[in-house]
């Protein structure tokens, strides 16, 4: 089936209040974007609340965990938020997909070579995917995949492959990265969007930061603006960490 124009520059909006606006409207349908920051940064929160605001809309999202037990992200989400994943998970609306499960058979993949991982893990996501038919993706985090490929060109063809069986499956992906060179290099090059988040010192205070660094074809903020983080998850402010509010 061929997209129309309509379908093609339709937006997908974040779910964080103020970020759409730096977006020019939203992530475009069906494209991957990159988030990525240190530690800290609120990385998981973002692909989260995203998810959540599909599922608000009925829009059903799938969670793919790689690096730690996905019921740590629930309980993180839970206890910080009130986001009670365990229950949307049982009603079927949001699937998580946890890479450290035995039943899936990727530790092992690990032992014997990096790249059977990568083998499993991209099998595994184009059949969990074309199965459960999510609207929206998050993947947290992807960083976890590549630790151990080295050749730079071979981690950027890894890394299109895989978005390339993401893309084919017309969801729109979120996908969490920390700031390790080179592998982050390659994610970023082969992203539709990267958001950046951060953290800098203002008077004695930590401010967290977000800024758009890459959006194919749309025009976005060039400021870098400061993410709140409160009860009700991220929101990002009209204030620049360096000359307080832009109106």
């Amino acid at each position: 089936m061929v997209a129309n124009k309509e379908q093609f520059l339709e937006r997908i909006d974040t779910g964080i209040p103020g970020f759409d606006e730096m977006l020019g409207g939203g992530f475009y349908k069906g494209t991957i974007n990159v988030v990525t920051g240190e530690t800290g940064t609120g990385k998981t929160i973002f692909g989260s609340q995203y998810l959540g605001s599909g599922l608000q809309k009925g829009e059903k999202g799938m969670c793919i965990v790689t690096s730690e037990m996905s019921d740590f992200v629930k309980k993180e989400m839970y206890t910080s938020f009130g986001w009670d994943f365990w229950k949307l998970e049982e009603s079927g609306d949001l699937v998580f997909v946890d890479v450290t499960d035995p039943e899936l058979r990727l530790q092992k993949a690990v032992e014997l070579a990096p790249m059977e991982l990568i083998k499993s893990f991209r099998k595994l996501i184009d059949r969990k995917i074309g199965e459960e038919k999510p609207r929206r993706v998050f993947i947290d985090s992807i960083e976890a995949l590549f630790l151990a490929i080295e050749s730079k060109y071979r981690l950027r063809t890894i890394v299109d492959d895989m978005f390339d069986v993401l893309r084919g499956h017309g969801v729109t992906v979120v996908v969490s990265s920390g700031t390790m060179f080179g592998i982050s290099e390659a994610v970023e090059y082969g992203a539709d969007s990267v958001t950046r988040l951060g953290r800098m010192i203002a008077g004695n205070n930590l401010q967290r930061t977000i800024y758009v660094a890459k959006l194919r074809g749309s025009n976005t903020s060039n400021e870098i603006r400061v993410l709140n983080i409160s009860n009700k998850g991220l929101s990002v402010l009209k204030q620049s960490p360096y000359l307080g509010s832009t109106g």
